[in-house]
């Protein structure tokens, strides 16, 4: 007698709930692995404009004390917007929008300068909307990060269709 014996059916049921537990853990993973890439990204692109206006700033500097070095030499005027007291000179040099660079040098005998101060200064953002005419639009970004310097225009009423 050939009795065939009965098949016994796959019990996957420990099996499925095993592969669905590592497979929510993987998409909770990978979202925070998004998450942290655009924070770090982010991070990236503000440190990227803080060493922007400092090599801004740096820049500004130097040309004011090499024309300071010319004036002390007898070639030129005093630079723009610079005071004298004596031997010192001073300047406030505004780089960026909301940003001045501060820098103080004495002169000695020999007409070298000596650096005494050099500090860069934030000035508090101030809030231009209200001072827009009426009916104009502030600038807004486009998806690329650039400023829509345009207006809206529309081709009614100017002879294009």
């Amino acid at each position: 007698m050939n009795v065939k014996k009965p098949r016994q059916p796959i019990r996957s049921g420990a099996l499925t709930i095993v592969i669905t537990c590592v497979l929510i853990l993987l998409a909770v993973l990978s979202l925070l692995s998004l998450v942290s890439a655009q924070t770090d990204k982010a991070l990236a692109d503000r440190q990227m404009v803080f060493a922007q206006q400092n090599a801004m700033s740096e820049r500004a500097g130097q040309e004011w004390l090499a024309q300071m070095d010319d004036h002390l030499r007898g070639g030129e005027p005093l630079p723009y917007g610079t005071t004298q007291d004596g031997n010192a000179y001073s300047t406030t040099i505004s780089f960026s929008m909301n940003q001045n660079l501060h820098i103080t040098a004495e002169a000695d005998s020999d007409g070298m300068l000596t650096v005494t101060k050099w500090e860069i200064e934030t000035v508090a953002e101030t809030e231009y909307s209200d001072a827009l005419p009426e009916g104009a639009q502030p600038l807004t970004e486009d998806e690329n990060g650039y400023l829509n310097t345009l207006p809206e225009t529309s081709v009614e009423g100017t002879g294009l269709a």
